[in-house]
């Protein structure tokens, strides 16, 4: 059902609290319903089975309601729902230390970030300059070809990235990614794929057939905006998908999908967002 029609419905069935009024509610409940279903993803009460359409989960499993109905629709992720829980930061003056600049590899800039006390979680919505955000940016391969898309403004609206092409699928590294088996890295590995398999509508055991991941052989660590007072760390790695995979579904939430060649001559590079421009800089 839409937002509007479940606001009906329980006026219908004489449910709807007494404090509730407004001439847009069925605005505030559609609202209410996709931050359920973003912050509780798997355990979520509701999830979409196509814009702006709710279905309850616990009726997954009723044998009477056919099965095009219970198809759930990806969401597309927006560059500003990301920024929803303490993410991992590393200090700024640390950043524009030679020390910063001496380490290759996440996992030896981990170690002495901690040593340095470097390493924090910060709400990423704070304006503070003592602390620079860390981004994931991954790229997925298939042989010397990068998968790219359009960006469109509902998903980023700042200028420098609203439809421009891109190569990468960005996260955070959130505090929800550290668990038992990060094995030191933050979380970061993890994030970053569940960002790619969101984004492109896959489970684990599609994108591997045996759900076996291996995970990018390097991350490219590079600092944007290095002159400004707030840079940016982007951790890029790149996943090699299954040789079968095509991002052709009619359900993918990304525009403007096609595999660009890393061995050919890029004659627009301007088309490509900042991030993008960093990372083939670096990859090719």
């Amino acid at each position: 059902m839409s937002a509007r029609g479940i606001i009906s419905a329980a006026y219908r069935a004489g449910i709807v609290p007494e404090h509730l009024y407004g001439k847009t509610q069925y605005k505030t409940l559609q609202a209410r319903l996709s931050e359920e279903i973003l912050y509780n993803r798997r355990h979520t009460l509701f999830f979409r089975t196509e814009p702006g359409v709710f279905f309850l989960t616990e009726f997954m499993s009723d044998p009477a309601i056919p099965q095009k109905f219970k198809a759930a629709f990806p969401a597309r992720r927006r560059t500003r729902d990301l920024l929803n829980e303490p993410s991992l930061a590393l200090s700024t003056r640390y950043v524009m230390s030679d020390r910063f600049s001496q380490f290759h590899t996440w996992h030896e800039l981990v170690e002495d970030a901690e040593h340095h006390n470097a390493l924090k979680y910060v709400d990423p919505k704070a304006t503070s300059a003592d602390f620079t955000m860390i981004w994931s940016f991954s790229l997925v391969r298939r042989a010397e070809s990068v998968l790219s898309y359009r960006i469109g403004r509902y998903r980023d609206d700042r200028d420098q990235f609203a439809n421009r092409r891109t190569i990468g699928f960005p996260g955070i590294v959130g505090f929800t990614d550290n668990t038992l088996f990060s094995e030191g890295d933050y979380g970061v590995a993890e994030g970053a794929l569940d960002a790619v398999l969101t984004d492109l509508d896959l489970s684990l055991r599609a994108f591997t057939n045996d759900g076996h991941v291996e995970l990018p052989t390097s991350t490219e660590i590079v600092m944007l905006d290095r002159d400004t007072d707030r840079p940016i760390i982007l951790l890029i790695m790149q996943w090699n998908c299954p040789t079968w995979f095509e991002p052709t579904t009619r359900r993918l939430s990304l525009n403007d999908v096609c595999w660009f060649d890393l061995s050919s001559k890029i004659n627009n590079i301007d088309d490509f967002e900042p991030w993008s421009r960093a990372a083939l800089e670096h990859i090719r």
